[in-house]
């Protein structure tokens, strides 16, 4: 199993809408959950900008110019309707601004997108990015914001897991 789909399948992705829910996150992780945020989370919001900030970072990383880089992946939104949600798409390639990647998430919210689907889309659309550096998950961000939510020791647990650290994180990413 890549990286990639471990990190898929620990079920990161959120919903455009907010829901309560006593189930850990180790346990949303272990059904491949989806994570819940309202689209106005200030949290949500400043990961939204700290990933369009720092992405020519993961386009270096992309174009091969960051050593032990593999595993690119990133977040956009697709909307139907009125709903929004937000998948990660891995398998990611660019020519320019325009990018192509692999649906990674079922949809829950949204029917106009299926697991696997290939999509074309531009630069601006991307809302969180990640990739594997020697082992250590950069970047992110979305996912950082939410386990922020969470029991402290349950989003360790899962940071631990995937090779994730936030920042405010004792390691740096």
């Amino acid at each position: 199993m890549t990286r990639a789909f471990l990190f898929a399948a620990t079920g990161l992705a959120f919903l455009g809408l907010s829901a309560a829910s006593a189930e850990t996150v180790t346990q949303k992780a272990g059904r491949d959950a989806t994570f819940k945020a309202g689209d106005d989370d200030p949290a949500m919001k400043a990961a939204f900008a700290k990933a369009q900030e720092s992405l020519p970072d993961f386009i270096d990383a992309l174009d091969g110019k960051v050593a032990g880089a593999s595993d690119f992946f990133v977040k956009v939104p697709i909307i139907q309707g009125t709903q929004t949600e937000y998948f990660w798409l891995n398998e990611v390639s660019h020519r320019g601004d325009r990018f192509t990647g692999k649906v990674n998430n079922r949809p829950e919210l949204v029917g106009n997108v299926t697991f696997g689907q290939q999509l074309t889309f531009l630069r601006s659309r991307i809302r969180d990015w990640g990739y594997y550096r020697n082992g250590k998950l950069q970047g992110n961000f979305t996912t950082c914001a939410l386990l922020a939510k969470e029991e402290p020791r349950e989003a360790q647990e899962l940071k631990d897991q995937i090779g994730l650290a936030c920042e405010g994180d004792a390691s740096p990413q």
